[in-house]
């Protein structure tokens, strides 16, 4: 078994370039269609401050979420705004701030109350730092920075939601959704080595070796699950470590959790390699179950939008509807291991049901 192994992972290390296809095409759609959409809104900005004031408010600004403030001119700001290419700019001022707004921007009041918040901060900070003498005002302005820095307590915060409420994160979305239907390619393409061993005869050669038939198809399973487990680990860690996806402290439990998704999609790729004679019609059949199995489990689009009973009724037959199930459930909503027990136990189910009957196939029709 371990030589089976060894050779199919000398002959993956020849030519990698399946691997490394799919894997780049799964980053960059969970990229485009997770992170890419999550543009921040742009902001002009234009000043009559210091310099020195002036890089003090852009730091704290660029401390907003989802919105990028850019330096202009105060001529070049407002003629940006007059022509549709910024939606707003703020004047920043010694004794306050102006914006300057589009008519159709509805968010002004909750940009002022984030400026004004600002502003505060600053002021509190001069009150204070005058309140003493001018010689010790440099050392207190010291002694604040330090605060802020390293406070003496953190303040967390939280919301409560309602039990069984809707939470949603594009970028999560799209990076499970595409690592789950991208990876059923890279499995059946370790499967498919046995529908070609089986066409060229090769399969025959080693029955009648040494090597036990259960061996042979250990070493086939096991290799089809490393090389999609591997995949999955990859594409998860460049977003988690390389792009700073927040996976919610179940980065780790993630890695764990994905693992009956992958068993399940094994024993479905053996399935229909039982059904399949030939490579190509194997392959049209991964095609024809993998789109489908996407759309109906939730890999494009999120099924608490979907509305017709009868896709939602469908979408329990799809693998990536658990697969999704299980990776939300240990990142976004912080599920227990009981509340997970439902989606683990249908893919061990579909595990067992697929590996059965797709073996069974296989046998009987090498006794034919």
């Amino acid at each position: 078994m371990i030589n089976i192994l060894k050779t199919k992972f000398v002959l993956l290390a020849r030519n990698p370039a399946s691997f490394i296809i799919i894997t780049v095409i799964i980053c960059l759609f969970a990229y485009i269609l997770g992170l890419g959409q999550q543009a921040k809104f742009p902001i002009a900005v234009f000043t009559d401050l210091e310099d020195q004031q002036t890089q003090f408010f852009m730091k704290e600004l660029g401390k907003m979420p989802n919105k990028s403030f850019e330096l202009f001119e105060e001529r070049e700001a407002i003629e940006k705004v007059r022509n549709g290419d910024r939606e707003v700019a703020i004047h920043l001022k010694e004794d306050g701030f102006d914006l300057v707004i589009a008519p159709d921007y509805m968010d002004a009041p909750l940009l002022q109350h984030e400026v004004s918040t600002i502003y505060s901060k600053v002021s509190q900070k001069q009150a204070i730092i005058q309140a003493y003498p001018v010689d010790k005002q440099n050392e207190i302005s010291a002694v604040i920075d330090e605060a802020v820095a390293n406070p003496s307590f953190h303040i967390n915060y939280s919301n409560f939601s309602n039990d069984g409420a809707f939470i949603w994160d594009a970028k999560l979305h799209s990076l499970f959704g595409f690592t789950l239907f991208m990876v059923i390619y890279t499995v059946a393409n370790g499967v498919n080595h046995i529908v070609m061993e089986r066409r060229s005869h090769i399969w025959d050669r080693l029955i009648v070796s040494s090597i036990r038939k259960s061996e042979i198809y250990i070493a086939n399973l096991v290799y089809s699950f490393i090389l999609g487990y591997i995949q999955i680990a990859i594409v998860l860690a460049i977003f988690y470590f390389g792009l700073g996806v927040d996976f919610y402290g179940g980065f780790y439990q993630s890695l764990v959790i994905v693992i009956p998704y992958v068993l399940c999609i094994v024993a479905l790729s053996i399935f229909i390699a039982s059904i399949a004679t030939t490579p190509g019609k194997f392959n049209a059949f991964i095609v024809v179950l993998a789109v489908p199995f996407a759309m109906l489990g939730g890999a494009y689009w999120p099924l608490e939008i979907v509305t017709s009973e009868t896709i939602l009724a469908l979408s329990y037959i799809s693998p990536i509807t658990y697969g999704m199930d299980l990776l939300y459930g240990v990142t976004l909503n912080g599920s227990s291991l009981t509340d997970l027990i439902r989606p683990l136990g249908m893919l061990l189910f579909m595990t067992v049901v697929f590996m059965g009957i797709g073996i069974n196939v296989m046998e009987k029709k090498e006794v034919r």
